[in-house]
């Protein structure tokens, strides 16, 4: 595998087996996340994914299936509950942290819950000082967990986009959740759409993270859905070139949209899109810095595909 796309794939994928289409029970979706850590491909997985509220049902797997290791603890991605409006938000988010801090208490040394996943409440996406003030009660009660907020793009989407991006770079440290698929034609977002939330994480320097949807390299058409998918290689190549070298919507939304299984090339450790080039230690510190993972229901897809396409 060339250095670029090691870099493009490192830690890329969180497991979310226990989530559609997969759904998978708990016990068989833990044990093949630990089957994955120790595999061949380990440098492509990243943090197992659960709501925070079933964090204790991994108590009778923890000791067998992970290391006491507190220098490299296993990672969690806790999925919050969320609500209807700001007091039912904050008090799901003090529930979650609870959950979430009494799990790495009773496992201290073999797990460690560094992400928190959760919906914005509707009502304050239609108003920025709402959510600027409901962002200043939540962050500190978080803490050194970072945070990723969940936006939808429906209705009135780019004012909505706004309003989150600027009010979460502002508050700092947090970072906003695309939901870039799902079960039904309307979960998909265009790739105008998710090339307007790449450029706007990186005008508010907010960290991006999607979920749901990805499973491919490269967009295709599902007809059991029907709808096409959005690739993965499109969505975070393309969203380290905007990133590192500027892409406009336009651009972006043109690299989203191309299935083909050229539009990405990987050699002498550069990732190459038409006229734009960059090398793996760039890649390395967009993918930290800003476009940082996605969950999916298959680690086996993924890498299936890239096989496929010779990438591996």
């Amino acid at each position: 595998m060339d250095g670029a796309l090691r870099a493009l794939m490192t830690g890329v994928i969180d497991y979310a087996g226990l989530f559609p289409p997969a759904r998978l029970p708990l016990e068989p979706a833990i044990r093949h996340y630990a089957a994955f850590r120790a595999g061949a491909d380990a440098f492509m997985l990243g943090r197992f994914v659960i709501p925070a509220a079933r964090l204790s049902e991994l108590d009778p797997f923890v000791a067998e299936l992970f290391p006491d290791d507190p220098l490299h603890p296993v990672r969690f991605a806790a999925l919050g509950r969320s609500g209807s409006d700001s007091a039912e938000f904050l008090a799901g988010l003090e529930a979650d942290l609870d959950a979430l801090r009494a799990f790495e208490a009773r496992h201290r040394g073999r797990v460690a819950v560094d992400v928190l996943e959760t919906r914005l409440p509707a009502g304050p996406l239609d108003d920025a000082a709402a959510l600027a003030a409901l962002l200043d009660e939540a962050l500190p009660r978080i803490g050194a967990v970072r945070p990723f907020f969940e936006v939808p793009l429906a209705g009135d989407w780019r004012r909505t986009l706004d309003t989150a991006a600027d009010a979460l770079g502002a508050a700092g440290g947090a970072g906003l959740k695309l939901r870039t698929g799902g079960l039904e034609p309307a979960a998909f977002p265009s790739c105008e759409q998710v090339a307007a939330v790449l450029v706007a994480c990186r005008e508010a320097q907010v960290p991006f993270k999607a979920t749901a949807g990805l499973h491919h390299p490269l967009p295709r058409r599902d007809e059991s859905i029907p709808a096409t998918m959005h690739g993965f290689l499109n969505v975070f190549g393309g969203g380290v070139l905007a990133f590192l070298r500027g892409l406009t919507e336009a651009q972006l939304a043109a690299i989203l949209a191309r299935p083909e299984s050229g539009i990405f090339r990987f050699e002498d450790g550069h990732m190459r899109a038409g006229a734009w080039a960059v090398g793996a230690d760039e890649i390395a510190r967009a993918r930290r810095e800003a476009v940082l993972s996605f969950g999916s229901c298959s680690f086996d897809e993924p890498r299936e595909d890239l096989a496929a396409l010779g990438l591996m």
